[in-house]
């Protein structure tokens, strides 16, 4: 059975909540907009966008053509097909809605402070990817603009990984960690965000990433501290 696409109602609930729904990530990645963590079957996927603390605030919803997807635009609940919903039939029947659009994408309203973006195949105009969550996420992610600013946007960009003595591995379980750094890369602090079955192991864990290295997170080009998240499939 392909998955199916994330309720919304698991928006800002723990990223455990996900997981017991949906099993283990496919992929967990540390990106400049934001903590991703990934979710595949076939052609079917979505990314978790989450806080340090792993509490969801953005899905990324991309399922195969003919998956409806039902989520409420402006208090009122509207179903969306992918490979279907065409981008002008959009415009039209959500108008009153409209917030912002781009060159294959629309947003339109959820909430007062939520949103729902439509992107759409920049050949055939249809639906190929449906974002909805917290607006503060969806300007990271580039598809909410800011009003005038009064100052050029500082640039930030996430930490990278040096080196590790624990490997990401290729198991059937997984554990995912969050790994606080100081503005030289160093890590300070270390935390489950997501345990494995495996209580041994996830303690033995946190004691071995504590030695990874980073180069970090940078803002405006200067070393700040930052959260980045690991997982380790065992």
């Amino acid at each position: 059975m392909t998955m199916v696409p994330p309720p919304v109602d698991l928006l800002h609930r723990p990223l455990s909540a996900i997981v017991r729904t949906y099993g283990t990530p496919a992929a967990v990645a540390t990106k400049d907009d934001g903590q991703h963590v990934a979710f595949t079957d076939g052609a079917a996927r979505f990314d978790a966008i989450v806080d340090d603390d792993g509490t969801v605030h953005a899905f990324d919803v991309a399922m195969p053509p003919g998956t409806t997807y039902t989520v409420d635009v402006d208090g009122t609940r509207r179903r969306f097909t992918f490979g279907a919903t065409t981008s002008l039939g959009a415009r039209d029947e959500l108008a009153a809605s409209a917030e912002t659009e781009g060159p294959n994408y629309r947003v339109f309203r959820q909430g007062p402070e939520s949103d729902v973006v439509l992107a759409f195949d920049p050949k055939s105009s249809l639906l190929a990817r449906v974002v909805v969550g917290d607006r503060a996420t969806l300007l990271r992610l580039g598809y909410v603009r800011e009003g005038t600013p009064q100052q050029a946007a500082l640039v930030f960009v996430a930490p990278k990984l040096r080196h590790s003595t624990v490997a990401d591995g290729s198991g059937a379980h997984a554990t995912v960690v969050r790994l606080d750094l100081d503005r030289s890369g160093v890590v300070r602090n270390t935390a489950i965000v997501v345990p494995s079955d495996d209580e041994a192991f996830d303690a033995d864990l946190l004691k071995r990433v504590a030695h990874d290295a980073y180069a970090p997170a940078m803002l405006g080009g200067r070393g700040i501290g930052a959260s980045v998240l690991r997982e380790i499939r065992h």
